[in-house]
C-alpha cells in the first residue's frame, strides 16, 4: 500500500501528540521545550502534505496549473536531468519511464519551498490544481471559518514556529541582560496541533 501525503501528515500529526504527551503538563524546562518541538513538528505536517500533494498529482492534470507550470529551474539543473533521462532511455534494459526521473527532479526543486504561511499553501494547492478552494475547506473546520479567520490563525501557529526554529524562542529584546524565552502551555501547543490536524483534514477532503 503506498505511503500517500496524508498517510505523512497523520504520522507527523501523532508524532507531535506524542512528544507533547511527553511533557504531560509539567513545568520543567525540558516539558516546555518538548511542547515548543511538538508545535515545530505539527507545522512539518502541513509543510510535508503540501510538498506530496504537488508531486501526487503533477501527472494528472490535463493542463499544468499556473504555478507549476511555471516553477523555474536552473538551466545547468535542467541540463544535468535532461542527460540523465537521456542516458536512462538509452541504457539496457532500455528505461521506459523518463518521468521518474523529471518526477525526482521536481521533488529536488520543491525542497527548495516552504509550504506552511496561508499565501505559501496558497501557492501549493495551486500547484495541485486545487486554487481557490479556501472556502471549501475553511467550511469543514469546526468551527467553520472564511478565509481571513484561516489565514490569521494559521499565520499566527508559523510566526510561533519561525520564533523557535530561527529564533530559539527567545524574547525580542533590544539590549538583552539574560535569556528570556517566551513561554507556552500545554494547552496552546495541544490548540495549534490541533488546528493543523483539522486543517490537513480540510484540505484533504477537497483535495
Amino acid at each position: 500500500m503506498a505511503f500517500t501525503p496524508y498517510n505523512a501528515a497523520l504520522d507527523l500529526i501523532a508524532r507531535s501528540r506524542a512528544i507533547l504527551a511527553q511533557a504531560d503538563g509539567s513545568a520543567s524546562a525540558v516539558a516546555i521545550d518538548q511542547r515548543r518541538l511538538a508545535v515545530v513538528m505539527s507545522v512539518a505536517a502541513l509543510d510535508t502534505y503540501m510538498h506530496r500533494l504537488i508531486l501526487e498529482k503533477a501527472y494528472v492534470h490535463e493542463t499544468l496549473p499556473g504555478g507549476l507550470a511555471a516553477l523555474s529551474f536552473r538551466f545547468d539543473y535542467a541540463l544535468e536531468q535532461a542527460d540523465a533521462i537521456g542516458k536512462a532511455a538509452r541504457s539496457k534494459p532500455k528505461n521506459s519511464r523518463p518521468r521518474v526521473e523529471l518526477k525526482k527532479a521536481l521533488r529536488a526543486r520543491l525542497l527548495q519551498e516552504t509550504f506552511q504561511r496561508y499565501e505559501d499553501v496558497s501557492a501549493a494547492l495551486g500547484m495541485a490544481g486545487l486554487s481557490g478552494n479556501w472556502s471549501a475547506i475553511g467550511a469543514k473546520l469546526t468551527p467553520p471559518l472564511q478565509p481571513k479567520e484561516v489565514a490569521a490563525r494559521l499565520n499566527a501557529i508559523v510566526d510561533r514556529r519561525n520564533r523557535i526554529v530561527h529564533e530559539g524562542d527567545y524574547e525580542r529584546r533590544e539590549r538583552p541582560q539574560k535569556s528570556t524565552l517566551n513561554q507556552i502551555s500545554h494547552a496552546e501547543a495541544g490548540a495549534d496541533i490541533d488546528f493543523l490536524a483539522c486543517l490537513i483534514e480540510a484540505i484533504h477532503a477537497v483535495a
